[in-house]
């Protein structure tokens, strides 16, 4: 039998540019079962989702690539409606497909957080050394900053989407290599194995990809 994972995305469901590198780690013995907060919603509903001052500020992607930035609060809610679901359908553990800080969620299913994992492995491997992390928006660089601060991580930032140009995110790849730093870690779950191969050819330090990280996790959960 199939083990079963939910996936709730902060955009809309399915995340066609994710699932390839996931279901490379996964193999064809799993069930993919997605749910997206933003699913249904006209563009105008979602544009009025948009952060204000103070927000945390998520960047997601719409069904048809469509980068969308969003404040969390507006989020929460639908996203444990669809965890709610994923529970109902019986999925074997649930997957949030951000590395995003989040709340505890209710759910009697397992829930991988990417942000834990990712912040964990990260503070343990790198101990006292700085850590280069790429994050998608200028506005999350502060962000980003605090969060890993608060796990222990010294840390240098720089953005460049994984949803607009590629020379963006190479560019940001780029500044972080000419900083004093042990590694890099491409902090959004939008980065794809493909940007990371593509950053390797620019730097000589060590990359950490969220995605593929969360999923060797998921696989020997499951195996």
């Amino acid at each position: 039998m199939k083990a079963r994972i939910g996936m709730v995305t902060i955009g809309q469901s399915p995340r066609d540019d994710v699932t390839p590198d996931l279901e490379k780690i996964w193999g064809n013995g799993v069930e993919l079962v997605q749910k997206g907060a933003l699913d249904g919603l006209a563009l105008k509903e979602i544009h009025q989702m948009a952060p204000e001052k103070g927000d945390y500020a998520l960047v997601t992607r719409l069904r048809d690539g469509t980068q969308v930035v969003i404040g969390k609060r507006h989020i929460l809610g639908r996203m444990q409606e669809k965890i709610d679901e994923l529970n109902q359908q019986g999925v074997n553990v649930i997957l949030l497909l951000c590395t995003g800080e989040f709340p505890e969620m209710e759910s009697r299913t397992l829930i991988i957080k990417p942000q834990e994992v990712l912040h964990k492995t990260v503070a343990a491997i790198a101990g006292k050394k700085r850590v280069g992390i790429l994050t998608p928006l200028t506005r999350q660089m502060e962000q980003a900053r605090k969060k890993w601060l608060a796990c222990g991580v010294e840390v240098e930032t720089a953005c460049g989407s994984p949803y607009t140009q590629e020379k963006e995110y190479l560019d940001g790849v780029e500044a972080l290599s000419n900083k004093n730093i042990s590694l890099i870690v491409m902090d959004c779950m939008g980065y794809t194995w493909e940007m990371k191969q593509k950053a390797r050819r620019i730097t000589d330090k060590p990359i950490i990809l969220p995605r593929t990280l969360i999923a060797r996790v998921i696989s020997e959960l499951l195996s």
